[in-house]
């Protein structure tokens, strides 16, 4: 069950704010698991969603990145990946998680836009850890927009948090092809597998140590969102780390920014 927040943005209308994350498949015998996060919001007066212009996604303290997959061998090689026609399965050691987004150009276009994204790690950039190669593939044939890569960040917050380990910088724009067309993200679908080295005779190794459990035995997970025209949205939720280990799955809420709560 996800949550749902509306606030008023005109006289007769409301943004309605519906994000819902959860953890899947959890492999207690090596700490691995799977984010599964959806997101929409959309006005009450059926116009278009502000555009989202910042999302962040910050993983508990110790649930850092193991060095082990900031090599080489798992960065993908951007120039091969969009070689045309742009194939994941070119960057297989690198793809860590995927989804889908729905695109939004009105007042321009009524009709809706799907796209495929499909992310992978590669080599950092100036105060990252690594870089995230977002590769954005349209579902249906359209003029508006076409293949692209967009980039994302993992920054190691560590020093600088006492809740956090890592973050995750989402890219939020999508360029289109014809000039002055705003697209709005409206709605995305997000499953975050993470990655996994085979070892002969071993368990695998997952790419995020596993947080240890404090006193309190709760850890912090975050979320900070911002649409345009609005102030930064910062979320929080704490999770039982023994429901965390001893569960199947694990189900969180949370809300799209500019919903009050």
């Amino acid at each position: 069950m996800g949550l749902l927040c509306a606030f008023p943005v005109g006289a007769r209308a409301e943004l309605v704010g519906e994000f819902n994350a959860r953890l899947t498949d959890i492999k207690r015998s090596y700490g691995a698991y799977t984010v599964v996060a959806d997101a929409r919001a959309y006005d009450t007066s059926g116009a278009p969603p502000p555009i989202l212009n910042q999302a962040t996604v910050h993983f508990p303290r110790g649930a850092s990145l193991r060095s082990a997959f900031l090599r080489d061998a798992f960065y993908c090689d951007r120039e091969r990946l969009m070689r045309y026609p742009p194939d994941p399965v070119r960057c297989r050691s690198s793809y860590f998680a995927s989804g889908t987004i729905t695109l939004d150009a009105r007042p321009d276009i009524d009709t809706p836009f799907s796209a495929d994204i499909h992310l992978f790690l590669a080599e950092g950039s100036a105060g990252a850890l690594a870089s995230v190669a977002v590769l954005v593939l349209p579902n249906d044939f359209t003029p508006v927009y076409t293949y692209q890569l967009l980039e994302g960040r993992l920054v190691d917050e560590s020093a600088t948090s006492k809740r956090f380990g890592y973050r995750l910088e989402l890219p939020t724009y999508v360029k289109p092809l014809i000039p002055g067309l705003n697209l709005s993200l409206a709605e995305m679908h997000l499953e975050i597998r993470g990655l996994r080295l085979e070892r002969r005779g071993m368990r695998p190794l997952f790419w995020t140590k596993v947080p240890a459990c404090p006193r309190s035995r709760k850890v912090a997970f975050g979320a900070d969102y911002a649409f345009e025209g609005a102030t930064l949205i910062k979320k929080r939720r704490r999770v039982d780390c023994r429901r965390f280990v001893k569960r199947p799955s694990v189900h969180r809420e949370g809300q799209v920014p500019g919903a009050p709560g």
